[in-house]
């Protein structure tokens, strides 16, 4: 069948279902399907007339129920599938120009599988006009919400979508699939996922207590805390409301407010939302959109186990739900949730030299790279020379006014530093995981808010925390692994800004030499001679964070006992 003829079958099915829904309200999802299917004059089957009515916004799904969206606009009545007009504005774009685009801002869209059937799907996805990006918010008008847009532009003064918006909300509204965001932080992930899923929801009905049909999960509470205050600001145009739910405080308040309240949009750190499930206290069935949120960090934070326990509790794939997934890398643990869990996604990546000149020996994922904005530099030094070291770099850029973020590798380091710097007559306020809730998010406000211009923070705060203007990032130690590197550094440089890091590199540190050298050298810079000589030997790893290196004694080794660490509480 021809793309024509497949339209004027898909338009006629939608018709057909929607001409059945009108006389009986709702109907079983299976049974509305074959009816549509035994009317087609065709070999259409149930199964794809389904998957049709799931990706139409004409249908509302209510578990394995599906009845007419109720509040439909008068474009959206005139026709089925928004004309490339329609979908596109008066500003039709053409091969050449996206391609253009996609290059200059560095987006890749491929589907998730890198067979000869998912390179196919690759080459089509890049050509189809239908998934063109969103380049201007007149772009969206046909999907989104006209109040979001001008959230967006009047309120926030955005000139046009970031490009990992651009590209997602053709995908997430239009096409309604599944995304895997592979994308640095700072780049509008937030409301990449956000808009379309409040946008979808704005058009069903409000009355009533509602069960959440939207879920995000993050891995700290700082991020959660940050993801739902960018929901709340945008639901509230649109009649939703939002929670975010997570560890550190006394549960049978955040239970309170699940009982209470209506909640559309639920923001959680895994371990709490877990334990909230087990308990009976939160119900996931009527999630129709669920975000996994910097899904490589909770699955590096050991919630894999959470994570899919928690996705089984939502609304079942095959019955609707929509999963987007943003992630910094593309590591198999992360490939593994995108094959079982979602459905036909696509990935998207944001930062083109992530996926170009891959070494498959060189145990740096694909989709990981520095910013080529931050200027980094390494200095080899003794542990005793840090201090020094440290209080010179900051009063070189103390004048600046901009934010320093400066990152140790542990609790306790992290309070005498911030003590150590505070006696100097530095500025220096600090977050981690011994410090309260409270404690965390009032430092974090004053960082935010220029009361304090220095922070000392634990990895807790390297990963999607929406802090603006940090000028220059410092690793007083250096971190476990390199992709904690590269995303300690991705604090600086963001939104189009230049940035600078300086690296605290120690002679025990030399495990890592190798890789930092090839991190440095594919966002363009050259590595400092005193780092070159602890030679440029990359281990091939068999755990991320500790790799393949077994006793030398040839004994086999003990069983480890396993424990498990609850970063919620």
């Amino acid at each position: 069948m021809d793309d024509l003829s497949s339209t004027v079958v898909l338009n006629k099915a939608l018709k057909v279902a929607k001409k059945s829904l009108k006389k009986q309200e709702s109907m079983k999802l299976k049974d509305l399907s074959k009816l549509v299917a035994e009317k087609l004059d065709d070999d259409t089957t149930h199964k794809t007339v389904k998957k049709w009515i799931l990706k139409s916004d004409q249908f509302s799904i209510d578990g394995k129920t599906v009845s007419l969206t109720k509040k439909r606009s008068k474009e959206e009545s005139k026709e089925e599938i928004p004309s490339k007009k329609a979908r596109k504005g008066d500003d039709t774009k053409s091969l050449t120009s996206v391609e253009e685009w996609r290059n200059d801002n560095k987006i890749v869209v491929k589907h998730a599988k890198d067979d000869d059937e998912g390179q196919k799907e690759s080459k089509r996805i890049q050509q189809d006009e239908t998934y063109f990006p969103f380049t201007t918010f007149e772009d969206c008008r046909a999907l989104m919400e006209s109040s979001l847009i001008r959230q967006c532009t009047d309120a926030n003064k955005f000139q046009k979508p970031s490009p990992i918006q651009a590209q997602s909300w053709p995908i997430l509204m239009h096409h309604k699939r599944d995304v895997v965001g592979i994308a640095e932080t700072g780049s509008g992930k937030t409301l990449a996922f956000g808009i379309p899923a409040l946008s979808s929801m704005s058009k069903e009905s409000k009355s009533g207590r509602r069960l959440p049909r939207m879920l995000v999960l993050s891995p700290t509470r700082e991020l959660a805390m940050q993801v739902e205050t960018v929901l709340q600001e945008y639901g509230k145009v649109v009649g939703l409301t939002s929670l975010v739910l997570y560890g550190g405080v006394p549960k049978y308040t955040q239970v309170a407010e699940l009982k209470k309240k209506t909640v559309d949009c639920l923001v959680a750190t895994p371990g709490r939302l877990k334990d909230l499930i087990n308990e009976g206290s939160c119900d996931l069935s009527k999630v129709q959109h669920l975000v996994l949120d910097e899904a490589d960090r909770m699955l590096d934070m050991g919630f894999e186990e959470d994570v899919k326990f928690i996705i089984s509790q939502c609304m079942p794939k095959e019955d609707g739900r929509q999963t987007a997934m943003f992630s910094a890398t593309w590591p198999a643990a992360i490939q593994d949730i995108a094959m079982n869990y979602m459905i036909d996604p696509i990935r998207i990546y944001v930062g083109f030299e992530a996926i170009v000149g891959s070494n498959g020996e060189n145990n740096i994922d694909d989709s990981l790279s520095a910013n080529k904005r931050v200027e980094q530099h390494v200095e080899v030094i003794e542990d005793r020379m840090r201090d020094r070291r440290l209080r010179e770099l900051l009063r070189q850029h103390q004048q600046s006014k901009q934010r320093i973020l400066i990152f140790a590798l542990y609790k306790k380091e992290a309070e005498r530093l911030e003590h150590a710097l505070n006696r100097e007559g530095f500025n220096v306020c600090s977050i981690h995981g011994n410090k309260h809730q409270g404690a965390r998010t009032q430092a974090l406000s004053d960082f935010k808010d220029g009361k304090c211009q220095m922070m000392v923070a634990t990895d807790v705060a390297a990963r999607g925390l929406d802090i603006p203007d940090v000028e220059l990032v410092v690793n007083y130690t250096f971190p476990l692994t390199i992709e904690d590197y590269v995303h300690r550094i991705g604090r600086t440089g963001r939104a189009g800004k230049t940035g600078i890091s300086y690296t605290f590199f120690q002679p025990s540190d030399k495990s890592h030499a190798g890789e930092l050298q090839q991190v440095i050298k594919q966002a363009g810079q050259e590595p400092p001679e005193e780092l070159l000589k602890f030679g440029s030997t990359i281990k091939k790893k068999e755990h991320k964070l500790y790799g393949n290196f077994g006793p030398n004694t040839g004994m086999p080794m003990k069983k480890a006992t396993k424990i498990t660490f609850n970063y919620d509480d």
